[in-house]
């Protein structure tokens, strides 16, 4: 039927539902739901937010080590040398004797975000040889400030300089050159090498080295120098260093982290003969010190030969047969001792006599036993003083001194006589007796006299007189060395002079003699002559206050 005009319009609705059940249902989902939650709170957790793993914490530790970035300052790559700034000035100690301030290197190696400008002063000082303190400065609107937490003690060791036309800040610190005094690679502890009151050992050479790592400083560098005297070229004398971001070197040492302080070894032996033995690095310096350098094995057909005989975590330690080249270097510098009572080879490297650990960059090291390790000193140098007029004399000597002879308590002060007698206390002496280690570099012995056993005594006596020592000196002198002399059928006779000494065993004398005559024998037992370029001996003449000092390499006995 059709509806009419007035008739309402019909409007289809759908029926209203109960909707009481779906406000029960929410409520229990949501309870559902918290419980399904609670009960699987670690896997959504873990899904979500993963739990560190192993390999996390190895990345969290190397983000640690990621490389300083010093904010705000750029790094000039080559650093600019300038004039002399005038920041530090000299001044001569109570007890000068030659020494003293030498001048300063002036740097500018970065700049600031601000326009400022990072100054290096490198100062050399002549305190019983030449060392160099390292000082910062932030040259800002025209002023210098002495960056106190960047810089050593001004002065160096004797106040020997102070600063001028600088202030002070102790605030603004470069972290990027504060090197941390150890760090750990592998199973290898990385040593800085540096006194406490000056950085003397951050110089390496010209030479630049193979650059092995990073480090959150700077690269870290493998350098390597001269082939190790008796190593029959199984090894060389290395080191290694960071460049920091202001150019200077800063050298550290390689040690097991498992070796003992006495030289002991924590390892798994697979050889019992180590279990109780004790070991260290091969010397490379003689009996001066040099810090940092170990005896890098370079020869790899020797290493191919070596055989596992313990292990420290995930570090082997090798040894040699007996047939080796590296056995022969070892044996050599065992022979070196003057104990007469010597072992055979094959008895030496059954010992252990001389082993390889591989340190945490992959380069190999030599090591020596200490039942056959010879402990090398500058043995018996004696100090003669004959001055123009009877006087006090001041005598310092830039040594580890282990025994001396009037006691040296960190230096003599004797009222000498120009006859050579000595005055100490009201106890009279005619020379000043020291041993012990230099703290120079031992030379490389290039040159010397190979003579027959017979002909030592003889030779010895031409070689100081034509080098000016008189018969008392040189009858002092082979009254002790003649004894030391090897029994071989031949010895070579290397003679170090007063350039050399100057730089092994530096000598601070006040007032200042004006000749010195230091002659030092090193020498060497031989089965047959050996080509060697001869020594040329230079012939120095005495003259007003002269100074003489003898001495040797002596080798003794380790026990």
């Amino acid at each position: 039927m059709e509806t009419g005009e007035n008739e309402p319009a019909k409007v289809n609705f759908k029926p209203r539902r109960n909707l009481l059940w779906l406000w029960i249902l929410i409520p229990l989902v949501v309870i559902g739901g918290g419980v399904a939650v609670y009960a699987y709170r670690g896997p959504i957790k873990d899904k979500f937010w993963p739990k560190k793993t192993a390999t996390s914490s190895s990345t969290t530790a190397s983000t640690a080590s990621t490389k300083i970035v010093d904010d705000g300052i750029t790094w000039l790559n080559p650093r600019v040398k300038l004039a002399d700034l005038g920041l530090f000035k000299g001044q001569a100690p109570a007890d000068a004797a030659g020494e003293g301030y030498v001048g300063t290197s002036y740097y500018k190696v970065a700049t600031t975000s601000d326009g400022s400008e990072i100054i290096l002063a490198v100062v050399s000082v002549k305190e019983m040889g030449t060392f160099d303190d390292i000082h910062h400065f932030l040259k800002k609107n025209g002023v210098y400030y002495w960056l106190s937490e960047n810089s050593d003690a001004v002065g160096g060791g004797g106040d020997y300089y102070s600063r001028t036309g600088s202030q002070t800040d102790s605030t603004f610190v470069i972290k990027s050159l504060q090197l941390d005094k150890t760090f750990t690679k592998g199973s290898t502890n990385m040593i800085q090498q540096t006194t406490d009151s000056h950085n003397d050992t951050f110089v390496v050479d010209t030479t630049v080295g193979t650059k092995v790592d990073e480090t959150k400083w700077g690269d870290l560098y493998l350098w390597q120098s001269t082939e190790i005297t008796k190593s029959v070229g199984n090894a060389k004398v290395a080191l290694y260093y960071i460049l920091r971001n202001d150019g200077i070197r800063m050298i550290y040492w390689p040690d097991p982290s498992f070796r003992g302080d006495d030289g002991s070894l924590n390892a798994d032996w697979t050889n019992s003969a180590g279990q109780s033995d004790k070991f260290s690095q091969i010397s490379v310096s003689g009996c001066g010190a040099v810090g940092g350098t170990f005896p890098l094995i370079i020869d790899n057909a020797s290493l191919q030969s070596k055989i596992q005989i313990g292990t420290a975590g995930n570090t082997g330690i090798y040894t040699f047969p007996s047939t080796s080249t590296m056995v022969d270097f070892g044996y050599q510098v065992y022979l070196m001792d003057l104990n007469p009572t010597k072992v055979s080879k094959e008895t030496f490297a059954g010992n252990l006599g001389i082993i390889a650990i591989q340190d945490g960059y992959g380069n190999w090291a030599a090591f020596l036993n200490e039942n056959y390790r010879p402990q090398a000193e500058c043995g018996k140098p004696v100090i003669y003083l004959y001055p123009t007029k009877r006087e006090n004399v001041s005598v310092k000597v830039g040594a580890d001194i282990r025994k001396s002879d009037p006691i040296y308590n960190g230096g003599w002060n004797v009222l000498a006589d120009p006859t050579g007698s000595l005055n100490i206390a009201g106890k009279i002496y005619d020379s000043l007796f020291w041993e012990g280690t230099g703290w120079g570099k031992y030379p490389e012995i290039t040159s010397g006299t190979v003579v027959k056993s017979s002909e030592v005594s003889a030779t010895i006596s031409n070689q100081l007189s034509s080098m000016g020592l008189n018969n008392k000196e040189i009858s002092d002198f082979k009254d002790f060395w003649l004894p030391k002399m090897p029994a071989t059928p031949y010895v070579r006779l290397t003679w170090l002079t007063n350039n050399q000494m100057n730089i092994l065993a530096p000598l601070a004398v006040s007032p200042k003699p004006d000749s010195e005559i230091r002659v030092f024998l090193d020498f060497e037992g031989l089965s047959s002559p050996i080509n060697i370029t001869q020594q040329i001996l230079p012939k120095y003449q005495r003259s007003g206050f002269t100074l003489v000092e003898w001495g040797g390499l002596l080798r003794i006995k380790n026990n």
